[in-house]
């Protein structure tokens, strides 16, 4: 380095700066990267609820017809539909 007395000279000192916010800007990026790519992660999780409110929703979005939905919740206001709380046992494996 060259040094002016006891001081840096103007280049150092514009060199020194530049790398600075060059390091500064770098961890700003890869902290904006980082919380973008959780955010998408998140995103992409399917929907919570209950499947009517899940139901609704789709037909809300137009994912579903009037008839799809009618369809599905009838099934759904079946008491033998298949639930997180009425799940049908597996068929018994037998040994032949």
């Amino acid at each position: 380095m060259m040094y002016w007395g006891d001081h840096m000279s103007a280049g150092e000192w514009i060199f020194s700066i530049l790398g600075t916010l060059i390091v500064v800007v770098v961890v700003i990026l890869a902290i904006y990267w980082v919380v973008s790519a959780i955010g998408d992660h998140v995103r992409e999780q399917p929907a919570r609820g209950s499947a009517r409110k899940i139901l609704d929703r789709r037909l809300a979005t137009g994912e579903l017809t009037v008839e799809q939905y009618e369809q599905l919740r009838a099934t759904l206001a079946r008491p033998d539909a298949a639930t997180p709380d009425h799940i049908p046992p597996r068929a018994a494996v037998t040994a032949g």
